[in-house]
């Protein structure tokens, strides 16, 4: 029986593998609604490291934490939430960054507003198959 000790190396949650050997992508994703963020997780885990939270005042450290290399943002933009974007910017310059939400034609301005701090914005009801061509663009496009 072997014994594990503590000076073994463990595999850091942002170097998973995929199938193929490959070190995979970590994307960072935000949503309020849980169930959300686990019908992505599924949908993107066999090709990426998905790391998931409700909690918009954890996106930062998760990002950190985990060497982001997208974030997917499930909100309605507002003011903090452009701050929050900003915030992530300032720490990471050139993390890609999608925002996804029901659209309203009343927040045109902020709609305008979040789009110089993003690289893509998404609305709901959501077509995957464009998100997924656009996390595969930008996570192979040169930094």
């Amino acid at each position: 029986m072997k014994q594990t000790t503590h000076s073994e190396p463990r595999k850091r949650a942002d170097a998973a593998e995929s199938e193929s050997g490959e070190t995979k992508k970590t994307i960072i994703l935000y949503s309020p609604d849980l169930n959300f963020c686990f019908s992505l997780s599924m949908l993107f885990q066999d090709r990426f490291n998905v790391i998931t939270t409700t909690n918009l005042g954890m996106l930062d450290r998760l990002v950190a934490d985990y060497s982001a290399d997208l974030v997917l943002v499930d909100a309605v933009p507002s003011q903090k939430l452009i701050e929050r974007v900003e915030g992530l910017r300032s720490v990471s310059p050139k993390l890609p960054i999608i925002l996804l939400y029901v659209f309203n034609s009343k927040e045109m301005n902020l709609d305008r507003a979040i789009r110089v701090h993003v690289d893509s914005v998404f609305y709901k009801p959501l077509e995957v198959a464009p998100i997924s061509r656009r996390i595969e663009e930008l996570l192979t496009s040169p930094s």
